[in-house]
């Protein structure tokens, strides 16, 4: 019997490659293109901040001789603790806010759910300075509210958690909501048909569901509070975080090398954060499957009502933050002179360029969503579908 083997052809010596066709080559010079111009835009600019940390300020290579008079300077070093501190605790209470405001959303009957969800977005669309100013007029000295801290002081580390809070709020929703969309109700209805509780299948089978969510939510919290400037600018009064350091350093003392510096220090937990956010996303995305069952939550009328009044506690401080900085628009001069006008809104009476830098940022920001828009997706579609 002849073998197998002596029937088959031979082997070539070498794999033959795939030959590139044409649109492959197109494809690889338009991300070529969009890497060159992400170098110059972003890694050239990085290179020349980085470069200046260890420049004196006539352009002289000291080393890490900036970098030690940072860490020997206990006003500057300080600021490394304080920024951890807000953040830590920012984080914390965000992720506790944002998760039982998904929880209500997602594993309850209560009514209005998309209202509550639009109203919970709101200050996603604000600037960081907005929350900032509505809390001056609630619970500044001259606020309405002031007596309600109980003596404490509204400028420093208690007036940055509340306005990163309400700034912060809806990016960490935003990822819970997506995270407890994802699980799948079998698990809950199998936990329920052996007879464990529902605090026991809360811990056992909801929170293990949803730790990926929960990481990820915490890691952007966590880069959005250090690396914010609002908040801290308006409410921080003699209580120094690396944001407000690096604007002080530049704008103030005009100490560029110096401020290099503190945007490294400032850079550095921001990077790491964002690194464990993608290894976290990538170990989601390895758990999802197309066979998951959506939970469908039962009617409960004490634990609807629960939800319901924790979510209209929340959309009342939104809407309350967002409606103090709309009337204190058209107040005159607050708090001694509180009729209502117009006078703010005269740009072309004030310094800075009036109605035109309004205008100016509107066609930036239009440029800029427009231009980025087309080259991200650009970018994504051919990293995706190119060959190589």
């Amino acid at each position: 019997m002849i073998g197998t083997a002596a029937l088959s052809p031979p082997l070539p010596d070498h794999v033959v490659k795939e030959k590139v066709s044409r649109e492959d080559w197109i494809m690889r010079g338009v991300l070529l293109a969009i890497a060159l111009f992400l170098t110059v835009s972003i890694l050239l600019p990085l290179y020349s901040l980085m470069s200046k940390g260890f420049e004196d300020k006539d352009g002289n290579f000291t080393g890490l001789a900036n970098f030690t008079e940072f860490f020997s300077t206990p006003a500057l070093s300080y600021s490394i603790l304080n920024s951890l501190t807000i953040t830590l605790w920012t984080s914390a209470i965000v992720l506790i806010l944002a998760f039982t405001f998904a929880y209500g959303l997602t594993r309850s009957c209560m009514p209005l759910k998309s209202l509550f969800k639009g109203i919970a977005l709101v200050p996603i669309l604000m600037p960081s300075l907005l929350p900032a100013i509505a809390l001056v007029y609630f619970f500044g000295k001259q606020g309405i509210i002031s007596s309600w801290l109980l003596g404490y002081e509204l400028y420093g580390p208690i007036g940055i958690v509340m306005g990163e809070c309400i700034y912060v709020f809806p990016h960490a929703l935003t990822i819970m909501l997506i995270a407890m969309a994802m699980s799948d109700a079998r698990l809950l209805e199998a936990s329920e048909a052996l007879g464990a509780s529902k605090i026991k299948t809360f811990f056992n089978v909801t929170l293990p569901g949803m730790r990926y969510g929960l990481v990820s939510a915490f890691f952007v919290t966590f880069t959005l509070v250090i690396t914010d400037f609002g908040v801290p600018k308006v409410l921080g009064g003699k209580y120094n975080v690396l944001a407000t350091d690096v604007y002080k350093q530049v704008v103030g003392r005009q100490d560029f090398e110096m401020g290099a510096v503190v945007s490294m220090v400032l850079l550095v937990p921001a990077v790491l954060a964002f690194f464990a956010d993608r290894i976290v996303q990538r170990k989601q995305v390895a758990m999802l499957s197309t066979r998951a069952v959506p939970y469908v939550p039962k009617p409960s009328k004490g634990y609807d009502m629960a939800m319901l009044g924790f979510c209209c506690l929340v959309g009342f401080i939104i809407l309350s933050v967002l409606g103090m900085a709309f009337f204190a628009s058209f107040i005159k001069f607050w708090p001694y002179n509180m009729t209502l006008g117009l006078d703010h809104y005269q740009f072309d009476l004030m310094d800075g360029g009036g109605w035109a830098s309004y205008f100016n940022s509107i066609e930036l920001a239009s440029w800029t969503a427009v231009v980025g828009t087309i080259m991200i997706f650009i970018g994504a579609y051919l990293v995706e579908k190119s060959k190589g």
